[in-house]
C-alpha cells in the first residue's frame, strides 16, 4: 500500500541491497551494526521499517559483501555494514567538531552541528569519549490543497494552494558516551550507550499529476501529514581479557526502539471503496492510520581468538545468544466510510470514531543460540586456507490479534504460531599471496535467513486477490492465507584479487561473484484489498562483479574509480502458497490453476551498473603555514533497469506495466576547501547539475485487477535538488 511495501508513505526506512540480495519481507538480508550490536528489524506488515544510524563520531565504516553468516549469523545473508566508533582515549585527549549550513534549490535551508571529545580521566587507566549532534534537513516537497471540478477518477485534480512549504523537512539528534577502564595490560572494560532520535515531518512522495519535476515543483496532495518519530538507544558492555594463549572477549548489548508514524490512507480507501481517489471536501473524515513498532533486543557473545596474527595457524571460536522481541501495531480510522458505507455513527461508542480495523498485537520473538568458529592455516608462505562454520538453533514465535473494527469480522481472535530450525552456515576461502602487495582469493560461503509466520488476515476482504493466486479454499468458502513461510538460503562463490603496484601509488581490488538464492522470502501485495503476506518465491541467480581502483599519479592528485555490475533474475516460475508450476500454470493441491507471482527471467529490483568516479587535487598554501587547499569532485552514475521486473510482467498474477524500473541517475558533487592547523573549511555543491530522476513510482490501485476502478494517482520520489553550503570542521 502507498509508496512501497517498505516505506509506507514515510521516509525513514533504510533498505540496503548488496549484490542483488534484497527482500521486503522477513528479517533483513543485510546486517547493520553499531560496533558489535545489530540494529536491523524484521519486516512485519507495512509499519516496520529499518532504522539507520546517524552516528556523528565515527572511526570508520566496514562494508562486507557477500554472506557473513559464519561470524554474523542469519541477519547477514547478503552482507553486513558495521559502523565502528572510536575507543575512549587512555593517554591523550582528542576531539572533533563540525558545523554545516546549506540551502536546497526550490527547498528549505539545512544545518547540522556536533562535537566529540575524549581522553584520560586517570592516565593510562580510565578514559572517556562523549559526543552529540543535531541535524535539520530543510525539505523540498510542498503539501498542497487541490480542487477536482469534474468527479472522474481519470481526470487529475488541480492545484489550489500550498498548505505547508517544504513539508518533508526532518531532524535528527544523537548522543553517545563511552568509558574505558584498563586496570591491567591484559584486561579492559568498555561500557557505552548511544541515543538517536529521528523526526520526519512529512513524506517526500509527491503526486505526479500536481508536480513538475523539471521546474522544481514537487507537491503532495495528502490532506494529512505523514509524520514519523523514531528513537532508539543501544547500551553495550565489552570486556577484553588476554589469556596466555588467546584473547577472550565478551560483548553484551541491548537495543531498545520505539517508532511511531501516521499514514494518510484517505486516497487509498476512497479509491478502493468509493472509486474516488480525489475527495475534495473530506469534512473531517480523512483516513488516519497510526503505526507503532516497539523492539527490545538482547545480545550476548563470547569470543576466543588466537593471539599471534603472524602464526601459521590462526583461529576464532565463540558462542552467541540473542532474544529479540518486536511488536508492530496498526489501526485505521475513517468517519466518512463509517457513515456512508457501513451506516455507523462515528460519534457512538460502537463505531469508535470510525475505526475500520485495529491490529493491536502483531508480535514476533526471535531467539537464537549458536556456536561458531573459523580457522586459517598457512599451507605455504604464500598459500593459506580458511574454513569456518556456524551452527545455531533458531526459534521464532508469533502472536497476533485483530481486536476490532468495521472491517474485521472476527475480532478478538488470538493466533499463535512458532517455527524452529537448526541452520548450518559454512564458508571456505583459498588465498594465494605470492608477494606482499599481490593477493588472489577464491571463496564459497552460505547465507541463511530465518522463516516466520504471517499475521492472520481478513480473507473476506481479499478473496479476489487470493483466488487469483490459486490459494486453497477452506470449508467456509474463503481462501486460506499461508500461515508460515520457510527459511531461505543462498550459496555465494567469489573470485577476487588485490594488487598494489607503482610503489603503492596504484591499487586495484576486483572480484566476480555468482550467488544462487533459494526459496526466497518476498512480500506478496494484494492490491484489491491492500493486504499482504510473505511467501517463498522460487530461486534467483545473481551474478556480477566489482572493481575499485585508487591511483595517485603524482603527490598532489588522487583519482578513484569504483564500478559494480549485478544481474539478479528468477530461474523458475514462482507460485504462491503450496502451488507448483506445471509448465503452463501454477497448480494447487486441489487442482486450482493460477498465474505465478514471478516468472522465469524476471529481475529483482536493482540498478545493473553503479559507477563512481572521484578526484581530489590538493596543493600547499604557504600563507597558512602547513595548510593546503583542495578541490574534490565526485560523479556517480547508476544505469537504468530495463529488464522486466516481476511487478511489470503480464505473465504474472499481479502486474502494472505503467510502473518503470529504476532509471538512469547521475550526480555531480564538488567541494573546495582549505585545511590548516586542524581546521577544514570548505564550500560544497551536491547534485550540481540539478538532476531530478524519477527514482520510484507507485500507485495504490493497479488497473489490471478485474472489477477495480481505474486510478491515475501516481506517487513519485526523486532525489534532493541542487544543494550548496559551507562546512567547517576542527580536529585536535
Amino acid at each position: 500500500m502507498g509508496t512501497s511495501l517498505s516505506a509506507n508513505y514515510n521516509d525513514e526506512n533504510s533498505d540496503i541491497n548488496i549484490r542483488g540480495i534484497d527482500s521486503q519481507a522477513g528479517t533483513s538480508t543485510t546486517a547493520i551494526y553499531i560496533d558489535d550490536t545489530p540494529i536491523q528489524t524484521r519486516h512485519i506488515g507495512f509499519g516496520s521499517v529499518n532504522p539507520f544510524p546517524a552516528l556523528f563520531d565515527l572511526d570508520h565504516v566496514e562494508v562486507l559483501r557477500g554472506p557473513q553468516g559464519t561470524l554474523f549469523g542469519a541477519g547477514a545473508e547478503g552482507g553486513a555494514v558495521r559502523f565502528i566508533t572510536p575507543d575512549p582515549g587512555l593517554n591523550t585527549y582528542t576531539g572533533y567538531a563540525r558545523s554545516e549550513v546549506s540551502s536546497i534549490d526550490y527547498g528549505g535551508d539545512s544545518y547540522n552541528a556536533g562535537a566529540a571529545v575524549g581522553g584520560p580521566l586517570i592516565d593510562g587507566v580510565l578514559g572517556f569519549r562523549i559526543s552529540g549532534s543535531t541535524e535539520h534537513d530543510g525539505g523540498w516537497v510542498d503539501r498542497v490543497s487541490y480542487t477536482h471540478p469534474i468527479p472522474d477518477p481519470l481526470i487529475p485534480p488541480e492545484y489550489a494552494s500550498t498548505t505547508e512549504p517544504n513539508a518533508n523537512h526532518s531532524s535528527n539528534g544523537t548522543a553517545r558516551l563511552a568509558l574505558k577502564w584498563q586496570p591491567t595490560e591484559s584486561f579492559s572494560v568498555i561500557p557505552s550507550i548511544y541515543f538517536q532520535h529521528l523526526q520526519v515531518n512529512d513524506t517526500a512522495a509527491y503526486w505526479m499529476n500536481l508536480s513538475d519535476a523539471a521546474a522544481g515543483i514537487y507537491r503532495d496532495g495528502d490532506a494529512l501529514t505523514n509524520p514519523s518519530s523514531d528513537w532508539f538507544w543501544v547500551a553495550a558492555l565489552k570486556l577484553d581479557y588476554r589469556l596466555s594463549f588467546a584473547d577472550l572477549t565478551s560483548d553484551t548489548s541491548y537495543f531498545q526502539r520505539q517508532q511511531r508514524s501516521i499514514s494518510d490512507y484517505t486516497q487509498y480507501f476512497r479509491s478502493s471503496i468509493l472509486s474516488d481517489p480525489y475527495p475534495v471536501d473530506n469534512g473531517g473524515g480523512t483516513d488516519l492510520t497510526p503505526f507503532g513498532d516497539d523492539q527490545g533486543n538482547f545480545y550476548q557473545e563470547f569470543r576466543l581468538s588466537s593471539l599471534d596474527a603472524q602464526a601459521r595457524l590462526k583461529w576464532t571460536a565463540g558462542i552467541f545468544f540473542q532474544h529479540l522481541r518486536e511488536n508492530v501495531r496498526e489501526s485505521s480510522y475513517d468517519t466518512v466510510l463509517a457513515s456512508t458505507v457501513f451506516g455507523c455513527d462515528p460519534t457512538t461508542a460502537v463505531c469508535q470514531q470510525g475505526l475500520l480495523f485495529d491490529l493491536s498485537l502483531d508480535q514476533t520473538v526471535d531467539q537464537q543460540i549458536a556456536s561458531f568458529g573459523d580457522l586459517t592455516a598457512k599451507v605455504t608462505d604464500s598459500l593459506s586456507v580458511t574454513v569456518g562454520m556456524r551452527v545455531s538453533r533458531d526459534e521464532v514465535r508469533t502472536i497476533s490479534e485483530a481486536s476490532g473494527g468495521l472491517l474485521i469480522s472476527n475480532p478478538g481472535v488470538v493466533t499463535r504460531a512458532s517455527e524452529s530450525a537448526t541452520p548450518v552456515t559454512p564458508k571456505a576461502v583459498l588465498t594465494w599471496q605470492p608477494r606482499r602487495d599481490e593477493m588472489v582469493y577464491l571463496s564459497a560461503a552460505k547465507g541463511y535467513r530465518d522463516g516466520g509466520t504471517n499475521a492472520p488476515s481478513e480473507p473476506s476482504l481479499c478473496t479476489g486477490d487470493l483466488l487469483a493466486l490459486g490459494l486453497p479454499v477452506g470449508s467456509n468458502g474463503l481462501p486460506i492465507v499461508p500461515g508460515r513461510y520457510q527459511p531461505d538460503s543462498l550459496w555465494s562463490y567469489e573470485l577476487g584479487s588485490k594488487v598494489s603496484v607503482l610503489d603503492r601509488r596504484l591499487t586495484i581490488n576486483s572480484s566476480v561473484f555468482l550467488i544462487r538464492w533459494s526459496n526466497i522470502q518476498q512480500s506478496v501485495y494484494l492490491p484489491d484489498c491492500g493486504g499482504e503476506f510473505t511467501a517463498n518465491q522460487g530461486e534467483v541467480l545473481s551474478r556480477g562483479g566489482d572493481i575499485d581502483v585508487q591511483y595517485r599519479p603524482f603527490e598532489m592528485l588522487d583519482l578513484g574509480l569504483t564500478a559494480s555490475y549485478t544481474d539478479a533474475k528468477y530461474l523458475e516460475n514462482a507460485c504462491a502458497g503450496a502451488s507448483s508450476y506445471d509448465g503452463t500454470a501454477c497448480v494447487s493441491g486441489t487442482g486450482i490453476t493460477s498465474k505465478p507471482i514471478a516468472s522465469e527471467g524476471d529481475r529483482l529490483l536493482g540498478a545493473p551498473w553503479n559507477i563512481h568516479l572521484s578526484s581530489e587535487l590538493h596543493h600547499p598554501v604557504p600563507l597558512f603555514g602547513d595548510g593546503s587547499g583542495y578541490l574534490r569532485l565526485d560523479y556517480q552514475i547508476t544505469t537504468a533497469q530495463n529488464a522486466l521486473l516481476a511487478g511489470q510482467d503480464a505473465s504474472n498474477a499481479f502486474f502494472d506495466s505503467t510502473i518503470p524500473g529504476l532509471p538512469l541517475t547521475k550526480n555531480l558533487d564538488a567541494r573546495l576547501g582549505l585545511r590548516f592547523k586542524g581546521f577544514d573549511i570548505s564550500v560544497f555543491g551536491q547534485n550540481l547539475t540539478n538532476e531530478h530522476p524519477l527514482v520510484f513510482l507507485s500507485r495504490d490501485i493497479p488497473p489490471v485487477i478485474p472489477g477495480t476502478p481505474l486510478d491515475n494517482l501516481y506517487f513519485g520520489r526523486s532525489v534532493q535538488l541542487r544543494t550548496v553550503g559551507v562546512t567547517g570542521t576542527y580536529h585536535f
